[in-house]
């Protein structure tokens, strides 16, 4: 656990040393232009690679038992290159027509994205399978060191060449790249040393369809979830201009990013074991691992949610450039969206566990349609404010009913007394963060540092005291 929270600890400043950085090279619609093209990336990933990445973490495990592992996931690089394939001809075709906008020209935009769409997954599946086979020091340095790979390259071609989005996604893809070939390097000589007797693999009907059923709910399911999450930055764009998007976006990632890297740490250390257990197949006892998973996820989630609404102002000085301060507000709405995200992701594993992700289905596109109808009400009525609350509505209307759908297949969702012990940390921590700003009236970088260390430490003591419990029972297992 240790290791893991200095890795990420480091993954997490890194990432919001990076968004300084680029919100003070690149303008405002130079950011919007980097968002709208990662999101279209995210389209082709969530849609067409993330449902066989689920089933390639579900199955790991099992296929590492008997020495196929290697061999199976020889075969994922044909299927990322077929996937960017088609997402070249798409975006190739809906770009020239002109039905849809993306900021980058074709020369740009298809290339960026099809090897995007190969290298980085490569990347995000290697070293991530690493962490499940037991070796999170691996799992943590290679993470960290893509992170500070690509933010070198990126900063370097944004300097030396131009200030614009497609330098600085170049450069983001070039040191993704360079750490796939490492991870998929180390990868492969753990599944050789660790592993059973390695044995030659063979796609037939039953293993397609096995496949298939396991992950076409997945596939509609991230496809709602990108048109829930993603896809209000086209309609942002197309009412109030790329400016607004990019200053938007900014906001929402400095949420993004604390409570990504929130969830990183807990779900490097916890999942693990969820996947294990699950792997057993005796429903009792998947049942109590993802209760036991979602007793530590939840409660800590609902601190750390306080910790980012009550720092708002404060992250914003000391993480966005001077043409992006102001945006606070998008902050807040940022951290209610993520926390309705890392919700539907804790319930949406009920139907990996069981290997029903139709399960899934009804929740995400009643989601995506929410979200894509408030945005087109809202943005016009209140602005940029207005795809905050969009956001914001749909992701806990689609935490709703999934847990309405699926808690009862575990019998219960996370029981109360272990949400009741976050209410009382999360009251302290607002009583910190607004007591420490009254104490530190001097305002600007003084005071939004000392607020942060302040509030920051208080949060780590009360987070450690919710998790404590957790860890000792993993540590007994």
């Amino acid at each position: 656990m240790t290791i893991i929270i200095i890795g990420r600890a480091a993954q997490f400043i890194l990432a919001l040393v990076m968004l300084r950085f680029a919100t003070t090279l690149l303008s405002p619609e130079e950011m919007g232009r980097v968002s709208l093209v990662l999101t279209t990336i995210a389209l082709f990933a969530m849609f067409l690679i993330n449902p066989v990445g689920m089933f390639i973490n579900r199955r790991l495990n099992a296929w590492q038992a008997v020495g196929a592992a290697r061999g199976y996931l020889k075969l994922y690089p044909a299927y990322l290159v077929g996937v960017s394939i088609v997402a070249g001809m798409t975006l190739t075709l809906v770009s020239s027509t002109g039905l849809m906008y993306f900021g980058l020209s074709i020369g740009w935009l298809v290339p960026l994205a099809c090897a995007s769409l190969v290298f980085n997954t490569i990347n995000q599946t290697s070293i991530p399978l690493l962490n499940l086979l037991g070796d999170p020091r691996s799992f943590v340095s290679l993470s960290v060191a893509t992170l500070a790979a690509s933010f070198v390259l990126a900063g370097t071609l944004v300097v030396a060449l131009q200030a614009s989005a497609q330098y600085w996604l170049l450069g983001i893809l070039l040191g993704q790249t360079l750490l796939a070939a490492i991870g998929t390097r180390v990868l492969f000589n753990r599944l050789s040393v660790h592993g059973a007797t390695a044995v030659s693999v063979t796609l037939g009907s039953q293993h397609l369809h096995a496949l298939l059923a396991f992950a076409w709910p997945v596939a509609l399911a991230a496809g709602f979830g990108w048109m829930q999450s993603q896809g209000y930055r086209f309609v942002l764009e197309s009412h109030l201009g790329m400016a607004q998007l990019g200053l938007f976006a900014a906001g929402y990632s400095i949420s993004a990013g604390i409570i990504a890297g929130f969830e990183s740490i807990l779900t490097t250390y916890f999942q693990p074991r969820l996947y294990r257990d699950a792997t057993k197949g005796h429903p009792v006892e998947q049942a109590q691992a993802w209760r036991c998973y979602a007793s530590a996820i939840i409660p800590s989630l609902m601190l750390t949610v306080v910790l980012v609404i009550m720092l708002a102002p404060e992250f914003t000085i000391l993480f966005l450039g001077d043409e992006f301060q102001g945006v606070a507000d998008f902050v807040v709405w940022g951290a209610l969206a993520e926390a309705a995200r890392v919700l539907t992701g804790v319930y949406s594993l009920i139907a990996h566990v069981y290997m029903r992700t139709r399960w899934l289905l009804v929740p995400t596109a009643v989601g995506a349609a929410l979200s894509i109808f408030l945005c087109v009400l809202l943005i016009p009525m209140f602005g940029t404010v207005g795809a905050g609350v969009a956001l914001a509505v749909a992701g806990f209307l689609v935490v709703t009913l999934l847990s309405i759908l699926t808690v009862r297949r575990v019998g219960g969702g996370v029981p109360l007394p272990a949400l009741g012990q976050a209410i009382l940390p999360a009251f302290l921590l607002v009583l910190v963060a607004v007591g420490s700003r009254t104490f530190f009236d001097t305002g600007g970088w003084p005071m939004a540092i000392s607020v942060v260390m302040i509030t920051g430490v208080i949060y780590l003591c009360l987070l450690y005291d919710l998790l404590r419990q957790h860890v000792y029972k993993m540590q007994e297992s």
